[in-house]
């Protein structure tokens, strides 16, 4: 008998197990596409051991029947109402270690391959969104009614008030949980129209509070 044999302690993952792991971490962040950053923290197994079973990230994501994180052929509009959905959830600038889900649908990864780096891309977002405020400021009102702002326009607002609620400043760079609203000057249902000029930031506190009293 050799006095030497080779017993291998750790025995390849099954790559059943692989599969089902990346689908629990997608429930996980609530049914969102896994990056590798969110793999790496909450998943069994290593990500690189995931990318050499199946040839690439996106390739794994694909075997387990889940979204892809990395798109190619992501148009402006895309990428910059992802960023402003994150932003505006921030209240500030998002960090690129903070683009993965549930924050954000996509990591930096295709912002920086698109501008070149990460703060190259926030230049040229907020380029384009002060571009259009200014824009917006000269244009006659829509003759559409709408309660509810688009999502450019609610961004165009809180960039206006530095992402801060008007009555009492807090906002959810300084302040954990605050939500930030988009409200009415002139009520809505008094004839108050939803566009830039007539609406407010104002947090969840002081919008629910003044709810009943103008509208």
């Amino acid at each position: 008998m050799a006095p030497f044999q080779f017993q291998d302690t750790k025995p390849a993952v099954e790559t059943v197990a692989l599969l089902e792991d990346l689908r629990t971490v997608a429930r996980h962040l609530g049914g969102a596409s896994v990056t590798q950053d969110a793999y790496r923290h909450h998943g069994k197994f290593s990500s690189t051991a995931v990318k050499k079973r199946f040839g690439s990230w996106n390739k794994a994501l694909a075997a387990a029947g889940l979204p892809l994180n990395s798109r190619t052929n992501l148009s402006d509009a895309e990428l910059f109402d992802n960023l402003r959905t994150a932003w505006i959830a921030l209240g500030r600038q998002p960090r690129r270690g903070e683009m993965q889900p549930p924050l954000s649908t996509l990591t930096h990864h295709p912002y920086v391959r698109r501008y070149g780096s990460w703060l190259a891309a926030m230049k040229a977002f907020v380029a384009a969104q002060e571009l259009s405020a200014e824009e917006s400021l000269g244009e006659p009102a829509s003759p559409k009614r709408s309660r509810f702002p688009a999502l450019g326009l609610r961004f165009k607002v809180m960039l206006r008030d530095r992402f801060t609620c008007v009555k009492c400043g807090r906002s959810p760079a300084t302040a954990v949980g605050t939500i930030l609203h988009i409200d009415h000057v002139v009520p809505f249902s008094k004839g108050g129209r939803t566009e830039l000029a007539n609406l407010q930031t104002l947090c969840d506190g002081c919008n629910l509070g003044k709810g009943d009293l103008s509208e």
